[in-house]
């Protein structure tokens, strides 16, 4: 009878515990600054605000395996909330049931698991660099057929052409299709796109430093900017400029490097697949929403590699504004 009465004890103890530690968490989470990112073309977006319900903290806290039940406290939300909410983000294809467990199907990152993904890119990233530098001398002497070569230095324009070119904007449609194999993005209420929400810890740039593309076009004009700090309120007084022409070398430049990319990933294919799994994102998203985002860690460690080995010149404030011609 005394050893029951002590189980007991020692259960409800560890019960309370448990309570307490789930309330911080999702206390702390509720403290994190979130960026919401997306891979899409065209119309091919959420049709729905991510923040509303604190659909964003929902997700990031079954991330983190928090329960369901420490968010419903948190947001004093009732049983009848709570289902409507899970039930529509599974009408979106942003959450699913896994063992009888909420699990988001969008790729989310911690500040922690930023850091993880950094550590377990290096073999890739390495590679990357390695491959980049044997073939910078056919990299230049592509470069030296566009227009822009004729008064511009390959150096002003090596931070786009062998990260944006090769490694992301003109080159990760074929990433998708010839690493992955996808031939559309995932499927969510009828668009296709990639999603992901990560923790953003440094104000000063995006989440863990990725560069990206962004492209606008308004009154006959396309202009975009390749970096990691496009949410400055500065305003660019510069824009390169891209003919069709460079831009059909452009191209050419990332399908003449695509093998020798291919090469890389499909030479760390196990090993990519051993880290999805050791990193649990296997028991939540598909294998081919982990790489593709993963990959956005991988490009960025590698291009600040080059830099560090002055391969490549990051631009000071971290972008690089241009603008598409239609000539």
């Amino acid at each position: 009878m005394k050893k029951n009465i002590i189980i007991l004890i020692v259960s409800l103890f560890i019960i309370q515990n448990n309570k307490a530690q789930q309330k911080q968490d999702i206390d702390e989470i509720f403290a994190k600054k979130f960026e919401y990112s997306m891979i899409s073309k065209g119309d091919n977006f959420p049709d729905f605000s991510i923040k509303r319900d604190s659909v964003d903290f929902l997700l990031f806290s079954l991330h983190k395996s928090i329960s369901i039940d420490s968010f419903k406290e948190k947001t004093n939300f009732d049983n009848d909330k709570i289902s409507k909410i899970t039930s529509f983000l599974i009408s979106k294809n942003w959450l699913h049931t896994i063992e009888g467990q909420y699990k988001p199907t969008i790729f989310i990152a911690s500040d922690k698991d930023g850091e993880t993904l950094y550590k377990y890119a290096t073999p890739i990233s390495k590679d990357i660099v390695g491959v980049i530098k044997e073939n910078l001398p056919k990299i230049k002497e592509q470069f030296s057929t566009t227009d822009i070569s004729k008064s511009q230095t390959f150096e002003e324009w090596s931070f786009l052409i062998l990260s944006d070119v090769l490694l992301d904007s003109w080159q990760i449609d074929n990433t998708e299709k010839d690493f992955l194999k996808q031939t559309e993005r995932p499927y969510r209420h009828g668009k296709n796109y990639y999603q992901a929400i990560m923790e953003n810890t440094d104000a000063s740039k995006e989440s863990f430093g990725i560069y990206g593309n962004q492209m606008r076009s308004k009154d006959g004009r396309t202009v975009a900017v390749y970096g990691n700090n496009r949410n400055t309120n500065v305003k660019p007084t510069f824009f390169y400029k891209i003919s069709k022409h460079d831009d059909k070398i452009f191209s050419e430049m990332a399908d003449s490097f695509l093998p020798e990319l291919l090469f890389v990933l499909e030479k760390h294919r196990l090993y990519s697949e051993n880290v999805y799994k050791e990193l649990s994102y296997s028991d939540e998203i598909t294998f081919e929403e982990f790489f593709i985002w993963w990959y956005h860690f991988i490009y960025t460690q590698a291009t600040n590699e080059m830099a560090n080995r002055e391969i490549l010149q990051i631009p000071e404030n971290g972008n690089f504004y241009y603008e598409m011609l239609d000539d």
